[in-house]
């Protein structure tokens, strides 16, 4: 999850409650999913301005999959319009599967391999360049650190149209030293994906949203799918973002939601400054784990985790975690403004994907949001299925920035 943008918009909790009221939920698609859509409901109860839910449970007709999705809340907080099953949002780290995507896709090319250096593709980029491999990034386990220093800019002082290049975001790191020997441990970090980019950029000499768009956006027909850079703007039918205020040390502090729809993605890129919607999402991992956009040996690699605590391991741009309905795959994003996650079988036949339009929301709609993300969507995706009654992951284990 990235950050951005100064508080612009403070809405009361009274304005937000008459709005939530003038919105009932809405659904779409086949089935009733009645316990679901409650849950929905109790997201935005709980603070969130809205929320957008889709199953593919994996029933089909003909070769169309039968794909529910339902909303609940308001897209918007000062005309209180009902938020849509289709409304569009930044997907934050969802970007990174389709980063590793295209890394993996010039491997499969042969003009790349996972074990080059990062050294050699951005020769004096960072002092241990040479010791880290394509791999590493996309595993996070090139111990690359993280920087926080966009977010704040972009959320406390008000930085929020700001252009930043990708040279200039690793530049804020490249004087610290590296967090670890290089694969002997884990560590999320944007900034490493920030370099992942930016080798595929030199491997191809194109930008990295246009080869993006080359190799899946276009192929697969998602056009309500972008990648922008230097464009504030949200195109097309879309939710607006909110989130609390931050203190200091960037912890949320309770209160009114602030308006973070508008603001400069280039200090996220690579990292997480996709625009998207659910169901082109859940195109994109079906056309994946399907085996349409990569080898089969290459998909096996990107769906290999690195172990990082019980339950719960990192692949090459893919968060594998076991539920209580067997091992899913997929990620997690946060921006300003937004969250959401999508989780998959390990064939994209069976998906769960899940959105709020507010990433530092209320806590207790927080907590519900990823509850209902980690169990009752698995749940809902693999009915039919046996489930455990087991725990699901703990959600706070899994948040992460951007």
């Amino acid at each position: 999850m990235s950050r951005a943008v100064p508080p612009i918009i403070c809405l009361s909790v009274a304005a937000m409650s008459l709005a939530l009221v003038a919105a009932p939920a809405r659904a779409a698609g086949p089935g009733q999913r009645p316990e679901l859509q409650q849950r929905l409901e109790q997201v935005v109860a709980a603070g969130a301005p809205g929320v957008v839910a889709l199953v593919n449970d994996g029933s089909r007709s003909g070769d169309r999959h039968r794909i529910w999705t339902g909303a609940s809340g308001v897209a918007d907080l000062r005309s209180g319009r009902p938020m849509r099953p289709h409304d569009g949002f930044r997907a934050g780290s969802l970007t990174k599967t389709f980063v590793a995507t295209v890394v993996l896709e010039l491997v499969a090319e042969g003009k790349l391999s996972l074990s080059d250096t990062v050294g050699r593709w951005l020769p004096g980029i960072l002092p241990y360049g040479d010791q880290i491999t394509v791999r590493q990034l996309l595993n996070h386990t090139a111990g690359v650190p993280d920087s926080f220093i966009p977010k704040r800019q972009l959320y406390q002082e008000g930085i929020r149209f700001r252009s930043w290049t990708p040279r200039e975001l690793v530049a804020l790191v490249a004087d610290q030293p590296q967090l670890f020997p290089s694969g002997s441990a884990w560590s999320y970090s944007n900034f490493g994906y920030v370099l992942a980019g930016l080798v595929a950029e030199a491997v191809t000499g194109q930008s990295l949203g246009d080869e993006m768009a080359r190799r899946i956006l276009r192929p697969l027909g998602l056009r309500h799918t972008y990648f922008p850079v230097d464009f504030p703007l949200l195109a097309g039918p879309h939710a607006r973002g909110y989130s609390l205020a931050l203190d200091d040390d960037l912890n949320p502090i309770e209160g009114p939601l602030l308006d973070f729809t508008v603001y400069n993605p280039s200090a996220i890129w690579a990292a997480g400054n996709l625009v998207s919607n659910e169901q082109d999402l859940a195109r994109f991992f079906r056309a994946l784990l399907g085996g349409e956009l990569l080898p089969g040996a290459l998909l096996a690699e990107m769906k290999r985790p690195f172990p990082v605590f019980p339950g719960f391991g990192y692949g090459l741009g893919l968060f594998v975690i076991d539920s209580p309905c067997g091992t899913v795959f997929g990620h997690e994003g946060g921006v300003p403004g937004f969250g959401n996650w999508m989780l998959n079988s390990g064939n994209g036949s069976r998906q769960f994907g899940v959105m709020i339009n507010a990433e530092d929301a209320p806590a207790g709609a927080s907590d519900l949001f990823t509850t209902l993300a980690l169990d009752q969507g698995i749940r809902e995706a693999f009915a039919g299925q046996p489930c455990a009654a087991a725990e699901p992951v703990a959600p706070q284990a899994l948040r992460h920035g951007f």
